[in-house]
């Protein structure tokens, strides 16, 4: 090729081709487990902080929500309180509690292993990439941790589900 030679640029990326990149970021389904932990970081890290914010919204009605700075009559507390108690006791809330155990679990062990892994601890020396191209940091010791975080993570579940509803 010339250097003369015009280069064409690449094609636009269509809606069809951004949505199949937004699945296959959603579900990893031929991809190795790193690539699955990273997907459960994200999704995990995002429920745990829809979690919070919808727990800091319930806290603050229990104390009588914004117009209450100060500190409410007791009648008003004991009301809000046995208000958003009664609102609560649904099982799907329970439901909720369990699944939020299970994301943050795995949210914690797997985000030890990356920030350990961001050290430099736990992974491979780097190596020439030679067919068939395994990334050297996702080693043995990697997976058996992720694998960890994932065990960890539904007995945390099933710990809850006893509490809860044992």
């Amino acid at each position: 090729m010339s250097s003369s030679a015009k280069r064409t640029p690449p094609p636009p990326v269509y809606k069809a081709r951004r949505a199949s990149l937004l699945r296959s970021w959603l579900w990893p389904a031929r991809s190795n487990l790193g690539r699955w932990a990273y997907t459960m970081q994200r999704v995990s890290g995002v429920g745990v902080s829809l979690y919070f914010l919808a727990h800091i919204i319930e806290t603050g009605n229990v104390v009588g929500g914004l117009s209450m700075w100060s500190v409410p009559a007791y009648d008003i507390a004991k009301n809000n309180w046995n208000n958003t108690v009664d609102f609560l006791k649904n099982p799907l809330f329970d439901l909720g509690l369990v699944i939020i155990g299970f994301l943050l679990t795995f949210h914690t062990f797997n985000g030890l292993r990356l920030f350990f892994s961001e050290f430099g601890y736990g992974i491979g020396k780097p190596a020439r990439p030679d067919y068939p191209y395994k990334p050297k940091s996702q080693n043995t010791l990697q997976d058996l941790i992720i694998w960890l975080s994932a065990i960890l993570a539904a007995l945390a579940a099933v710990y809850a589900l006893n509490v809860l509803f044992g």
